[in-house]
């Protein structure tokens, strides 16, 4: 039966005994849909183990780290609560957003380009409560009337903006695979990079190999075990204060292939948490998708579709132009 939930210095404090149908199950398993219920949101499983393990969580007045301890029915839990620790981090940085007209780059009907801003997952997650670019794109089509369900041959991280393409008439979607299969869709991103110890060349490409990064690791690796080849061709367009602007065009398509690559090669991606090191504070991952060509699926016709640069990078650029004593 639920108790009378309670406020500690530290946070809420959530207070419930053991009921009979729990009895049994380990304390994560009965913790997790609690702590849901009282969040009104998932709680990854990663976060619940935390808790315990940090010694929030206590049974009956007694402190247990130990998440797969079996509860007894009638046992008294009392869990910290604190909702900032508790969500996935991930969501904690989502930003709010609304698809409008003005973030529709082209459409004909039968292929749809959306500017996609940072902080916004392209596919749905785990978690139902969180929105995404697929879900916003849906939800655009429905309120004009449209019956087309948007088909996803590309995705963009989160934390990064711009181009993305979507087929809208199920005709067009083997020639749109066809197209980023065959390399035969371009996409151009830009980065700011931290800058590298060693000049780069203005052109250059990157071949490196890359495969998954291990159990408990995030991201990819260069090399290694069922590594796959991966490319990506890089242009240095501006030298800034202790970082590059740079072009990016991956060859192939290969999972963070960009952000893998440019840290591979001394020139990681400013605001990577994951594949960056120390540099300059900003807002979130400096990574755009500025323009994306590719054959039109049903036409032939050259698709040329561009993104502007979004305002936070653009007040990134600024800021380390105005470092170096240019004129922004």
């Amino acid at each position: 039966m639920a108790g009378h939930p309670g406020k500690g210095q530290d946070g809420e404090r959530l207070e419930r005994r053991v009921a009979a149908h729990e009895a049994g199950r380990r304390l994560v398993d009965v913790l997790s849909p609690w702590l849901r219920e009282r969040l009104s949101d998932p709680v990854p499983m990663a976060r619940v183990r935390a808790l315990v393990a940090a010694g929030g969580v206590r049974v009956d007045g007694v402190v247990v780290r130990a998440a797969g301890r079996p509860l007894r029915r009638g046992e008294h839990v009392q869990a910290l609560v604190r909702p900032t620790l508790l969500r996935a981090r991930a969501s904690l940085l989502d930003r709010p957003f609304e698809l409008r007209p003005a973030h529709i780059l082209f459409d004909d009907g039968v292929v749809l380009a959306v500017d996609k801003p940072p902080g916004l997952p392209t596919h749905a997650t785990a978690d139902p409560a969180r929105p995404s670019l697929v879900a916003h794109v849906e939800r655009f089509l429905r309120a004009r009337g449209s019956p087309a369900i948007p088909a996803v041959h590309q995705r963009l991280d989160r934390d990064t903006s711009g181009v993305v393409l979507f087929g809208l008439d199920p005709r067009a979607n083997a020639g749109l695979a066809h197209a980023f299969a065959e390399r035969l869709a371009k996409k151009t991103y830009l980065a700011i990079t931290l800058s590298s110890s060693v000049r780069p060349a203005r052109r250059f490409r990157i071949s490196a190999p890359l495969g998954a990064a291990g159990r408990g690791r995030e991201g990819v690796r260069v090399g290694g075990k069922g590594a796959k080849p991966a490319e990506t061709d890089v242009v240095v367009r501006e030298l800034l204060e202790g970082a590059f602007l740079v072009e990016a065009s991956p060859l192939t398509g290969r999972r963070h292939q960009l952000r893998a690559h440019l840290a591979h090669a001394g020139l990681p991606v400013l605001g990577d948490r994951v594949y960056g090191g120390p540099g300059p504070k900003v807002p979130r991952l400096m990574l755009h998708a500025w323009r994306l060509a590719l054959p039109h699926p049903m036409t032939g016709e050259r698709l040329e579709i561009e993104s502007p640069i979004p305002a936070d990078l653009a007040d990134v650029l600024a800021s380390l132009r105005r470092a170096l004593g240019l004129d922004c």
